[in-house]
């Protein structure tokens, strides 16, 4: 609505303050020139009435010289007053010395004898007294018969409001007779004229008010909009500034725009400074929430989002949860609670559903006050298997080098000592420090092929081989060992095996451990079956035994360096815990995988899936 405008309300402003001050000078200006025309208008008559005054006395004026011959001179002036005052609505009364109550003569049309009330009304006994008398208002009798005799309404004299002047006429110092005059009082048109001044005002101050909109309006409508789209985040607006660029509203139109800039640039720079954040927040491989003051998720990266929705679909029954509705999982909210009461970092470790959490919370400030907190989570669990790892290495290196270590001083100590007599005997000790020796190498020589391949430096060299006679070549290797433990040993294979390229020798090693490991863990009368099968590009090779098979809880670690699945048997009944890690280092190597799958004392198989290669000869590093 216009009223709600500020072209409106200026309007308005301009209006009542217009009216405001017309009002105030209609009241000072009509008492003014009311009282001035008044004023004037009394000097006026008070003249007129001294000049017939001043002109009767010099004529010896008395109420009986108009009727004697000698008084033609002032019949003559006294008609001639009539007639100019006549012409200026002006009455003239003469009242001799013997008629106080009637007039001897009258420029008006009153009938004479109308004056016998009206004389009381004009208080003439105080002009035969000497006094001059001046009265304003309307001379009309009180009695109502007395009015309605005379007609009192038809004539000015008493209907109208009227000025009356009377004077004294003397002669020889005696008051001889009075001369009255009365006028009609013509206030001047004050009224009228304000009214006409307050409608020429208000016509002029709308067309101002109006004009003032494309002078004030305009830019502030603009500027509106320019605010409403910066709300948008649109902060490309600026306001034209033209015509207004000299005055204040051009100032603050340039003000606006230089604001509407740093506001661009102060946006832009948050803007950058949020989507590098945001960015760096992304690409950490820790977790990262932010809590508000009462514990609720504001904000996480995509770890931590994976890691709250796991935790609380697992605690709420696979049921969603919006993660920035909800309240910390409750290992979070000691180690929170913590850091708010303490107002400093804390920092702890939480296991969650198998997996080891490093938790390090720190508290978020708002003017002295905690806000917040911001809790970074690492998953420590692979550290924490490795460091495992480590001292189990070196544990398991001590411990299988302890073995050798002892025996190869003891039986040594033995030959120094003489105590083998007979050289049987000492070459019985002999064969035992050789054996040992050999032991020992095997596993140094094991543990160096095995950092070498960790490391990645594997030098595979490849060449062109035929898998049927490698697997025959195999099997005659564990031919004597299989009969000797009783233990059948069958190696199958398809009619129509293509021509590989793989390293043999470590590939020929690879078979080795698996078949040695199953011969190993199967009893007697057991047996041990190797097939080898092409599908597609690949080459499958199957090592099944009917042993005593492995544990399902050892199965994701059979292949780790130094691990054995029974941890109590005899030294003679198991290898140094390498061969296996070897083993899906060299099959990866090729671009292969190794899987396992058993069941206890129904037998373990070993499946290994290879590509059969591309073609080129010679020495390569995996």
């Amino acid at each position: 609505m216009i009223w709600r405008s500020v072209v409106g309300k200026l309007w308005l402003t301009i209006i009542a303050l217009v009216a405001t001050v017309l009002i105030v000078l209609s009241v000072f200006i009509s008492d003014q020139m009311v009282d001035t025309y008044g004023a004037r208008q009394e000097e006026n008559l008070l003249q007129l009435a001294h000049h017939m005054q001043q002109t009767l006395e010099g004529m010896e004026w008395s109420d009986t010289a108009t009727k004697a011959d000698d008084g033609l001179q002032v019949e003559q002036y006294i008609k001639n007053v009539f007639s100019v005052t006549s012409q200026f609505d002006t009455h003239v009364l003469l009242f001799g010395e013997e008629s106080k109550k009637t007039p001897i003569a009258t420029s008006s049309n009153v009938p004479a004898d109308a004056w016998t009330s009206i004389v009381k009304k004009i208080q003439l006994e105080k002009v035969y007294k000497g006094e001059e008398l001046t009265l304003q208002g309307e001379f009309v009798p009180q009695a109502e018969e007395e009015r309605s005799n005379f007609h009192f309404n038809q004539f000015s004299l008493f209907s109208e409001e009227n000025l009356l002047v009377a004077v004294p006429i003397r002669e020889d110092g005696e008051v001889t007779g009075a001369v009255v005059l009365y006028q009609p009082i013509d206030e001047p048109q004050v009224h009228q004229l304000i009214f006409y001044s307050a409608l020429i005002g208000i016509i002029l101050t709308t067309f101002f008010a109006f004009f003032l909109t494309s002078r004030i309006t305009k830019p502030l409508i603009l500027m509106k909009k320019a605010a409403e789209e910066m709300a948008q985040s649109h902060f490309s607006r600026r306001i034209p500034v033209r015509i207004y660029e000299w005055d204040e509203i051009g100032e603050l139109a340039i003000t606006f725009n230089r604001m509407a800039g740093k506001l661009y640039e102060s946006v832009t720079a948050l803007s950058q400074e949020k989507e590098q954040l945001s960015s760096i927040l992304r690409s950490m491989v820790d977790g990262v929430i932010t809590m508000d003051a009462n514990g609720r998720v504001i904000v996480t990266n995509p770890p931590a989002e994976k890691l709250l929705m796991q935790w609380r679909d697992q605690e709420a029954g696979d049921v969603h949860i919006d993660l920035l509705e909800e309240d910390l999982p409750s290992p979070l909210k000691d180690i929170f609670q913590t850091v708010v009461e303490d107002e400093k970092d804390h920092s702890g470790e939480i296991t969650v559903h198998g997996r080891t959490w490093s938790v390090v919370m720190a508290p978020l400030y708002a003017r002295e006050q905690v806000r917040g907190g911001v809790a970074v989570l690492r998953d420590v669990t692979e550290a924490k298997r490795l460091d495992k790892l480590r001292k189990d290495f070196v544990a398991n290196v001590s411990h299988e080098l302890r073995t050798p270590l002892a025996m190869l001083q003891g039986y040594s100590e033995a030959l120094l000592d003489d105590v083998a007599q007979s050289p049987e005997e000492r070459k019985e000790l002999t064969k035992v420090i050789h054996d040992e020796s050999l032991r020992m190498g095997r596993l140094v020589h094991e543990l160096l092929d095995l950092a070498r391949m960790e490391s990645g430096h594997i030098r595979l060299h490849r060449d062109r081989m035929g898998v049927k006679e490698w697997l025959e070549r195999v099997e005659r290797k564990f031919h004597g060992v299989a009969v000797e433990q009783q233990i059948e040993l069958e190696v199958k294979t398809s009619t129509s095996l293509p021509f590989v390229y793989w390293d043999e020798d470590k590939m020929e090693q690879v078979l080795t451990n698996l078949i040695d490991n199953a011969i190993r863990h199967t009893s007697e009368e057991g047996t041990v079956h190797v097939r080898a099968e092409a599908v597609k590009e690949m080459i499958h090779l199957t090592v099944r035994d009917t042993g005593s098979g492995i544990p399902e809880e050892d199965l994701p670690f059979i292949f780790e360096r130094f691990y054995k699945a029974d941890k109590a048997r005899k030294r003679g009944q198991g290898g140094t815990g390498l061969g296996l890690a070897i083993v899906k280092h060299i099959v990866e190597a090729h671009g292969g995988s190794v899987t396992v799958e058993s069941e206890q004392q129904v037998g373990t198989m070993f499946t290994i899936r290879i590509p059969i290669g591309d073609g080129e000869d010679g020495i390569q590093f995996a």
